[in-house]
């Protein structure tokens, strides 16, 4: 057994890189599941839980993506969760 913890904020699949030794997941991917992310938890937002579990999930995500760095400075500005929302979704993944 191993004790994963924040280091998987880090590498969404750490796990996976742990167990089987697989390169982490690409940065196209982590996009991917930052838009999941945002479309499941829109669903049930309070209001600024959600911006900064957003923010504080991008600041992980600098530590290991270098991409994640720009869209953390994007993202640290805005105030509310539709703005967030709008910002990730609007990254287009074929483009990465």
């Amino acid at each position: 057994a191993v004790m994963i913890g924040r280091g998987a904020l880090n590498i969404p699949n750490l796990s996976r890189v742990v167990k089987y030794n697989e390169p982490r997941m690409p940065w196209p991917e982590v996009v991917a599941l930052l838009q999941k992310y945002t479309r499941l938890e829109k669903q049930g937002d309070t209001g600024l839980y959600h911006v900064a579990r957003i923010k504080q999930w991008l600041s992980y995500l600098r530590k290991e993506y270098d991409e994640a760095t720009e869209l953390f400075q994007h993202v640290r500005v805005l105030n509310n969760s539709p703005d967030i929302a709008r910002a990730i979704q609007a990254i287009d993944i074929e483009k990465l």
